[in-house]
Parts: C-alpha cells; structure tokens; sequence
C-alpha cells in the first residue's frame, strides 16, 4: 500500500514537471514571437506617420515592454501647431495577459491628438456604437446639452453629438472616405482644450490611408474659419 502511494505521488510529480516544462517552452515561443510581432507594428506605424507627416521635430517614448509609444509631432501647419499619437497594442508577448487583452482591450489601437494653436468654436462627436462600454453622456461631457442622433456607414452604427450640423459632417466626410470606415471609434473637434481627436483600430493594410486622410482633415480645419 505505501509503495503504490509513493508510486502515484512519483507519478504525479512528474506529470507536473512535464506540465510546467511545456508551459515554459510555449512562454518562451509566444514572448519571442509575439515581441517580433509588436517590434514591427511599432517600427511600422513610426515610420509610416514620420512618412506622411514629415514633421520638423519628433520625439518617442516607450510605453511598457513592447507595449506601444507615446509621440509628439511638431508640424507647425497654418494653426496646426503638433500631433500627439499613442499607440497601444495587444501584449502579444505574454502568454497570461494575451488571451484576457483581446476581451479587454480587443484590438491595437491609435489615438492621434491633433492640437491646435486657434479656438476651435464648436464641439462635435462622432462614436462608432460598441466601442463604449459606457453610455454617451457619461464618455462627452455635457452630451445633453448638445445634439444627438444616429447614423450608418456601411453596416456600422455611428453615435452623433454635435452643437452644429455643419462641423459634424466634415468628420463624417471623413469617416465615409475611408476604406474601411468601422476602424474608426471616436472623432472629434474640441474646444476645452482646442484639439481634433481620432481613436482608431490598427490595421496595418489601412493604416497609412487612416494617417494620411486624419491629417488632411487636421489641415483642412486648421486653414478653414470654424
């Protein structure tokens, strides 16, 4: 009796070592392609906006490991005086937190701040539906006290919060010019702090048209009397 135990306890002792030695190894081949992964994104997105935005000064910042960058752009365009972008990815390279970041964070994502030296006038939202997990008037401050409707863009339900229907339009414009517009999840002209916001899906196959029309839209704002 005591010998079938010590057996057993032998036996499952090292199914428990052949366990972790499996897990070890799957660690190491998903960090190392996971880091190759996120490296190219990064080296692929910094290039690409360096590309179309031809910016007279930049400067990066590492955010976590091979989690993405934060960057300014100097641009000095009419009013257009910089560009803040933040790029954050999946971590890819962990084999714990990978699987629970696609139903947290679900997809690697950009924010450009487009930031302005004049007053940006009036307040416009434009909010692809599902990307909140939160109501509207709890993610835009004072939603009630502006416009809201619907609309939708090939398939893909877009929230509205404008105080002018005019402003509104020129980010929906945009929007539909896109190849693929559900890529987009929230723009925005601001004027708290004077800025048009773009969050967006990477996807690297749009990812260059997705800069290239956010800063023609930038640009376009920045020459017009709004």
């Amino acid at each position: 009796m005591g010998r079938n135990s010590m057996n057993l306890d032998n036996d499952a002792l090292s199914s428990i070592f052949v366990l972790l030695v499996v897990l070890a190894i799957v660690a190491v081949v998903q960090f190392a392609k996971g880091r190759k992964l996120n490296l190219a994104l990064v080296s692929f997105t910094a290039s690409a906006m360096e590309k179309i935005l031809k910016p007279k000064d930049k400067i990066y910042q590492w955010i976590g490991l091979y989690v993405g960058y934060k960057a300014v752009y100097k641009l000095e365009v009419d009013s257009l005086e910089r560009l803040e972008a933040t790029l954050l990815l999946l971590p890819r390279q962990s084999l714990l937190y990978y699987p629970i970041s696609l139903i947290v964070s679900r997809f690697d994502r950009i924010f450009l701040v487009f930031c302005y030296k004049k007053n940006i006038p009036r307040e416009a939202h434009v909010i692809r539906k599902g990307y909140y997990r939160k109501r509207i008037d709890k993610v835009v401050r004072n939603a009630n006290k502006m416009m809201r409707t619907r609309t939708t863009i090939k398939d893909k339900t877009f929230y509205l919060v404008y105080q002018d229907a005019n402003t509104v339009n020129k980010l929906l414009k945009f929007i539909e010019s896109l190849e693929d517009p559900s890529i987009i999840n929230h723009v925005a002209l601001v004027p708290r702090n004077n800025t048009l916001y773009i969050a967006a899906k990477v996807k690297p196959q749009n990812f260059q048209e997705l800069v290239a029309k956010s800063y023609d839209l930038a640009k376009m704002m920045a020459k017009e009397k709004l």
